[in-house]
């Protein structure tokens, strides 16, 4: 149940920010994080007699106001793998015993960080940056199912998850050795 709503939450998300790049949004319009029943961490509203030195400031700026509260290490992070993209939204998650972070950006890629502020799940429609994918599982894909995209890769405890644009989902070992396909 809680993948199909994370499912349906990233897809509302993906097309929020396909919206708002879509140059048919105001400029005083502000994007929501996504709401769940954790609350995400957001910017303050913008103050309508503030907005004209806020429309000026650069886009790491806007990001960092989103970012309020996020770890350093994940900010760091998200800025040198995603350069391009600003946060969209923030929800803490205290699910396996520590405080964790889904990280929504504004290009429709979610990445999840665990208690020690490492990357856990990458998901992305339009594919996940190679950065993420180790290179055997790279190759098995390229060779097995050539004209497909990974959507999804997920680090297990015992290896990694894939999913494939086509919805065929993968499992590798940790040496990123083919296990078999997902159910």
């Amino acid at each position: 149940m809680k993948k199909m709503y994370l499912k349906m939450l990233f897809i509302g998300v993906a097309m929020l920010a396909l919206w708002s790049c879509s140059g048919n949004n105001d400029a005083n319009q502000q994007v929501a994080a996504p709401v769940t029943q954790e609350q995400p961490v957001q910017a303050a509203p913008v103050d309508s007699t503030m907005a004209q030195p806020q429309a000026q400031a650069a886009p790491a700026d806007a990001a960092a106001a989103t970012a309020q509260g996020l770890p350093d290490a994940i900010t760091a992070f998200i800025k040198q793998h995603f350069p391009n993209a600003t946060i969209a939204g923030v929800e803490p998650d205290h699910d396996h015993g520590g405080l964790e972070y889904d990280v929504y950006l504004n290009d429709g890629t979610q990445i999840d960080f665990d208690a020690n502020n490492q990357w856990e799940k990458v998901e992305s429609m339009k594919g996940v940056p190679a950065f993420f994918i180790p290179k055997a599982i790279a190759s098995h894909v390229k060779g097995s199912y050539q004209n497909t995209v990974i959507t999804k890769i997920n680090k297990e405890y015992n290896g990694y998850e894939v999913e494939l644009n086509n919805g065929v989902e993968l499992r590798f070992d940790g040496s990123g050795r083919f296990m078999g396909m997902d159910d």
